[in-house]
């Protein structure tokens, strides 16, 4: 979305060169803070002399093009790789050193950098370098402010994916781990020095980049606009914008380039507005402006969509029938109502009968199959009490008003934890169990932190879909699982944390011990929720329980290969 604009931009601002400069100033500035942003935020070094590499890349672009006719496409490919000679020159001996000292060294550079500048009369020494060309493509003119401008934005939006790409692989890993801990990193046979350079390298390519843009687009270049006080900027525009985030370079070039216009009329020195924005950021937002507004967004602005949502998918007719359970409306979706041999489908959390749904399609005649919506879930009404003793006890409840008899019961997730109660309680009811990913027997302690992100679910569509989806990795995503998440919503909002905390306080190791009634736990092998040696706890509990792991799967075995579920299913039951 961000792209497109900044691509409409110039429509909108046409015949005000002024704007397009300003504009064209801040992708550049967003380009080579980028690179530091991967050397600071992403690596974890210091870098305070990042500007050196943008001056490298500004002057060797400016003179080649002036002093030997060198086209600009070359010139400009050929200032990434200067500079990045120069980042790995710089990287080799910065491998030795560390935080402060790191921070001493990079600064020198960038003063050894400038100050050799303004001694170099072939470069202007002091005055630097007027009327450098403007960029020129092969048949392309772009003296314009606006051609310049759209070749700054393609650069930047292609340098823009391939971060990304690198920072979501093998090396963007690396990084991070790096920056977290070099002792760990190393101990799980990272290279340290390899990645360090690697890193160096990137950035200073990026800002070679970016001083072969500005010097085109600007046309004059000197010394001192790439000193000591520009390289502060660039930290400070990742600082401001937010460390290791991309969209933090773009925000805090924004605010850092675009901002001294603004206020050029105002006699406040820029020093004091940057050094109070500086110190809001480090006090109430220390992880940048990208991450508070991605915050800002997860928490505010999916409401009223979540909010529409919630109302269409009551409004929605309801497939299925409704019967008194305890005083309280219960749902549920039947099929094959004359067989002799009846499954009952128990659903898990932020769920409804609808995860069975691929199930009673294709199960077999033979099989009466009930899938019915818990109280407090999808079109069954709210009750009181939120533990999995009361989700039993309606469950059971249900059974016997449909005079269900030596049924076989499948759980999934916390279905299962409501199985096992079920069946405790009201064994001569039950004939056989299956469990599809279920919480163990001695319950299922949530990490503390995860209680914030469940507290989010209930106001945020499409975090809540991205959760979902995440429990069944090998189903492909369609209209099915919007059809989940709509279901989901319709959960008693206090059940999204509450669910939670019920899984934690139950332990039934005891009384499952005395149980003759057969156990299958079917377990995904890619469930990032419940894992192989929590299903182990019913082999170590129960003598007639059994797991299986199911390879290619995650949590959601059911819906994520309902044929390969029923296989299982079948063979259990015969």
């Amino acid at each position: 979305m961000t792209a497109l604009l900044f691509f409409v931009l110039p429509l909108i601002f046409t015949g005000q060169p002024f704007m397009m400069t300003i504009f064209s100033l801040v992708l550049v500035y967003t380009l080579a803070s980028l690179g530091l942003n991967i050397v600071i935020g992403y690596a974890g070094q210091i870098s305070i002399g990042h500007a050196a590499f943008m001056a490298i890349g500004a002057y060797f672009s400016a003179l080649l093009t002036m002093n030997f006719h060198v086209p600009f496409l070359i010139a400009f490919l050929g200032a990434g790789v200067v500079s990045g000679i120069f980042g790995f020159l710089l990287g080799i001996p910065a491998l030795r050193l560390k935080g402060f000292y790191l921070a001493i060294a990079t600064m020198a550079f960038c003063v050894v950098v400038e100050q050799l500048l303004k001694s170099w009369d072939y470069a202007g020494g002091n005055i630097g370098i007027r009327n450098i060309v403007p960029p020129k493509l092969p048949g392309i003119s772009l003296a314009s402010d606006t051609a310049k401008y759209y070749l700054i934005a393609v650069v930047t939006f292609l340098i823009y994916i391939f971060t990304a790409n690198i920072l979501k692989g093998k090396t963007g890993r690396a990084f991070k781990a790096i920056r977290e801990s070099e002792f760990a990193a190393q101990s799980m046979g990272i290279n340290i020095s390899r990645y360090k350079l690697i890193a160096f390298v990137i950035s200073a390519v990026y800002a070679g980049f970016a001083g072969s843009l500005y010097a085109h687009t600007i046309g004059y270049i000197s010394p001192t606009d790439f000193g000591l006080g520009n390289s502060i900027n660039l930290l400070a525009i990742i600082v401001i914008g937010g460390l290791a985030s991309l969209s933090g370079s773009f925000i805090g070039s924004v605010i850092m380039v675009a901002m001294p216009f603004l206020f050029s009329r105002t006699q406040i020195p820029m020093s004091i507005i940057f050094g109070v924005l500086l110190v809001l950021v480090v006090l109430f937002f220390p992880r940048g402006l990208a991450y508070a507004l991605q915050i800002f967004n997860i928490k505010y602005l999916w409401r009223p969509y979540t909010a529409l949502k919630r109302h269409f998918a009551k409004r929605k007719k309801a497939e299925g029938e409704f019967i008194n359970v305890l005083g309280k409306k219960i749902h549920y979706v039947e099929v094959n109502k004359n067989a002799k041999k009846t499954i009952m489908f128990i659903h898990g959390n932020f769920a409804s009968w609808r995860w069975f749904k691929p199930v009673l399609d294709r199960l077999s005649d033979d099989y009466r199959g009930i899938a019915l919506d818990m109280p407090n879930f999808g079109r069954s009404d709210w009750i009181d009490e939120i533990t999995i003793e009361s989700y039993a006890r309606y469950v059971s409840g249900f059974m016997k008003k449909l005079k269900i008899d030596k049924a076989i019961v499948v759980g999934h997730s916390l279905g299962g934890a409501v199985v096992q109660k079920l069946t405790i309680d009201n064994q001569e009811m039950i004939e056989k169990v299956l469990l599809i990913d279920p919480a163990p027997p001695s319950g299922y302690k949530a990490a503390p932190e995860a209680y914030a992100a469940l507290e989010l679910y209930k106001s945020n569509a499409d975090l809540l879909k991205k959760a979902l989806i995440g429990t069944m990795p090998t189903r492909s995503i369609d209209s099915f699982i919007d059809e989940l998440v709509a279901d989901a919503l319709l959960m008693k909002p206090q059940c999204f944390v509450e669910n939670a905390k019920a899984l934690e306080k139950y332990d039934y190791r005891e009384e499952l011990k005395n149980l003759e009634i057969p156990f299958k736990i079917l377990v995904g092998k890619q469930d990032l929720i419940i894992s192989e040696a929590m299903a182990r706890e019913f082999e170590q509990v129960m003598k007639n329980a059994k797991v299986e792991v199911i390879p290619d799967c995650g949590h959601s075995v059911n819906v994520e290969k309902p044929d390969l579920f029923l296989e299982k299913l079948y063979e259990f039951i015969k």
